[in-house]
């Protein structure tokens, strides 16, 4: 499961949309860069496909220190930082 995810600086997830190929994407959140919000296309991790989108959303926050932008579990410590 792939998701069209817009996020702030703490990495904490503001709106998302699931990219389903199936289906075409009539609709797709955009980022406000004054505000340093961010996009990215994400996979979601797998133990979580089963979720649904608000409580994926919910459950998970962007790793925002990684070199790509990945779905990380609240509260998991990633080098100097707790998500």
């Amino acid at each position: 499961m792939r998701l069209h995810i817009v996020f702030n600086q703490e990495g904490d997830i503001l709106a998302a949309v699931q990219l389903d190929p199936k289906a075409p994407v009539r609709a797709r959140p955009i980022a406000d860069l004054q505000k340093g919000h961010r996009v990215a296309d994400i996979y979601v991790l797998a133990e979580y496909h089963h979720y649904d989108l608000g409580t994926i959303c919910a459950r998970l926050r962007v790793d925002v220190a990684a070199k790509f932008p990945e779905l990380k579990p609240k509260g998991v410590i990633t080098g100097s930082r707790l998500l």
